[in-house]
Parts: C-alpha cells; structure tokens; sequence
C-alpha cells in the first residue's frame, strides 16, 4: 500500500519534478558558461587582486577560478533556498491531504498512519536525488562541452562532496518541514513556519561566521553544517557535518511520525 501512495505522490507531482529537474541541470549549465566568459576575458585574475584579505582566507583564493565559480552553483544561496522550497512543499503534504479531506479516503482502506508519514519521506528521499542528480548531470555536461581546454576543472571528489553535503542540507530541512506539517491544521501556516524559519536560521549561520560572539548560537542553524567554501579551498568533506543533518532529519522524522500518529484527523 505505500508502494501505492508513494506513486501517486509522485505521480501527481510529476510536471513539478521534471520542472525542477530541468532548472537545476540548466543552473549548472549556465553557471559554466558564465565562469567560462570570466576565464576568457581574464576576469579571475582582476578579482583575485581585488579580494579583501578576510575573504581570500576564508575562500582559500578558490572562489576566484573557474573550478571555484563552477563548484560555486552547489552553494548559491537560491540554490538551496529553491530546493528548501520544494522540500517544504512536499514535507507539508500530510497537512494539506488532512485539509482536502483526501485523508478520510486513505483512513478508509486498511493504510496506518506510520505509511502516511513513510510515502512523505519516500517522496522527498526521490525529489531531493531527482534534483541533485540533476545538478551533477548538469555539471558534467557542461565541463565536457563547455569547460575551456586550459581551465583546471574541479575534482569530481570536490563535486560529489558538495552534492552530498547538500542533499542532507535539504533533507534536514525536509524533515522539519513534515514535523511542522504534524502539528499543523493548515498547509499556509506549516509551510510559512518553515520558510520564516529557513530564512532566519540561513541568515543566523552567516552572522555566525563572521561575528564571534554569535558563532556558538549559529550551531543551532541546520546551515551552520553545510561549509561548501572550505570543500571549494581543499578541505575534505567533514562528517560532523553529515551526522548532524543526518540526526536532524532522523529526530524529526520520528517526531513527525509520533505526533501524526496520535493527533485528530
């Protein structure tokens, strides 16, 4: 039976995923293309002699070349307030089936509410790798045909850590936007929660890293394990910052779970 919820989910989305498909593979197109006009017009050597010495450390120099500025797509702040939004949309289904009356159609057939909370997880387990694996897509096509012969190209070890690292970033955030929906009598409300709570922890984690008295508060923000400019400098994927969005999403998950399981429909 979740089998069958997961594909009309996903079934009814369909146009939606494809959609998001094809905009974050173009993304990463047009990323590519623009760090290859910079490269040819000379414009990363302009910018690293113009780079405040806070953000060349910060950065490693690397933001500054054409590897930089293509790795650069997997940190765009839209990128990951888009993707956020897909999740938080999909995250708040269970609310908004419980609005339409469409859960009295599922309470009807022998379907426990532990499967409704499953095919949600499913849904953005299969949304979250549709978009990445679109971007990876995207990324290797453009470096193929695109890439100038002379330009040093990321390491695909680079590139996979950044897409990992995001994946579980929107995850994370997947899972407490299911959570709010749990709690929630209306779609509007868990969604506008989530999408004021996104907005405030996104710009907590970057306060964070520049003031230091904020810094030790910044590690509540899901953001604040998600450090794409050290990977661009060099630095290898850190697995505290895997475990931590890994636990967020499992916790609330559960939470999700129990909390549906026990409210009124």
């Amino acid at each position: 039976m979740i089998a069958t919820l997961i594909a009309h989910s996903l079934r009814r989305r369909r146009g939606f995923l494809a959609t998001t498909a094809l905009i974050m593979c173009a993304f990463q197109l047009f990323m590519i293309l623009a760090a290859r006009s910079v490269f040819h017009s000379g414009g990363f050597q302009q910018l690293q002699a113009l780079m405040p010495n806070f953000i060349e450390q910060w950065t490693n120099m690397m933001a500054a070349s054409f590897q930089g500025f293509v790795l650069f797509g997997y940190s765009h702040p839209l990128v990951e307030l888009f993707l956020i939004a897909v999740v938080v949309s999909i995250g708040t289904e269970p609310v908004a089936e419980i609005e339409s009356k469409f859960v009295d159609l599922l309470m009807a057939r022998p379907v426990t509410r532990s499967a409704v909370v499953a095919r949600t997880l499913a849904v953005l387990l299969a949304a979250t790798l549709i978009a990445i694996v679109s971007m990876l897509i995207g990324t290797a096509i453009g470096l193929r045909f695109i890439a100038p012969a002379d330009a040093v190209q990321p390491p695909a070890r680079v590139v996979a850590s950044l897409a990992l690292n995001l994946a579980l970033l929107v995850l994370a955030w997947g899972g407490i936007a299911l959570m709010f929906a749990s709690f929630a009598h209306r779609r509007a409300t868990a969604a506008a929660v989530c999408g004021f709570l996104a907005f405030s922890m996104f710009v907590l984690d970057w306060v964070g890293r520049f003031w230091e008295t904020m810094r030790p508060l910044s590690r509540l923000s899901p953001f604040h394990y998600y450090s794409p400019f050290n990977m661009i400098g060099g630095q290898p994927l850190d697995r505290v910052d895997l475990i931590a969005l890994a636990a967020i999403f499992v916790s609330t998950s559960i939470v999700a779970n129990v909390v549906y399981s026990r409210r009124d429909l």
